[in-house]
């Protein structure tokens, strides 16, 4: 079997292949343009560098969002064309849930939290094994209240954004290191090895796929409050 994975969630992106359980590529990208001009040239790159050929791929694993709207669009558009030119299944997974499973297993409550524009973070809580806590959400700052009775490490690019509120309320709380808020597509063959289900081609399910946006796009917000 041989996975393609697949992120363009954010203002960079990471492709990443296994094969037979074995990650045997993955690449790491900051973008200074559009994730349509980079995308499908990394995948081409990650594919003709481990000499895999296009039909050898069994299923396609993506990260849906939050994030930026045209990345999430980009990505979804990418890995339904492949899905579907070949017939294989696309797992999703959120960028929350992508960002934590760097601390799996850490024995402390799990914070991820993104930098979502426009004054807000995305926010979702995770325990040490990745059961959810709290789900993935859109909220100001300043409004993100939580209850907890335990130590907890916080990860992701809003990171810096949230701990100063943390440590205003006296919750107890430190930031994850660098390597371990950075969002990685290797990372969901993590999170399907926690939870697996079945690999079936169902083009039913690839066709009522959509990103996971919670909320308006910045260009509609923008437009909302000008009226």
């Amino acid at each position: 079997m041989t996975w393609l994975a697949i992120d363009s969630s954010q203002n960079y992106g990471s492709v990443a292949l296994m094969r037979d359980g074995v990650l045997i590529f993955e690449s790491f990208f900051q973008i200074s343009v559009t994730h349509s001009e980079t995308l499908m040239p990394q995948i081409d790159h990650a594919l003709q560098f481990c000499k895999v050929p296009k039909h050898e791929l069994t299923a396609i694993f993506l990260c849906h969002g939050p994030g930026s709207f045209t990345g999430l669009r980009i990505g979804m558009a990418t890995a339904k064309g492949i899905a579907y030119g070949l017939k294989i299944p696309v797992i999703s997974f959120n960028s929350l849930e992508l960002t934590a499973v760097n601390l799996y297993g850490c024995g402390r409550y799990i914070l991820s939290a993104l930098d979502a524009r426009m004054k807000e973070v995305y926010l979702a809580m995770y325990d040490q094994n990745l059961q959810v806590l709290l789900p993935p959400a859109v909220v100001k700052p300043e409004a993100f209240t939580v209850l907890i009775t335990g130590e907890l490490i916080l990860t992701g690019s809003a990171a810096l954004i949230i701990s100063p509120l943390l440590t205003a309320r006296g919750i107890d709380h430190h930031i994850a290191l660098p390597h371990q808020s950075r969002m990685s597509a290797a990372g969901m063959f993590a999170l399907y090895a926690l939870d697996p289900q079945p690999l079936e081609f169902d083009l039913h399910i690839l066709a009522e796929m959509e990103p996971l946006y919670l909320r308006e796009s910045t260009a509609q917000i923008k437009r909302l409050q000008n009226k």
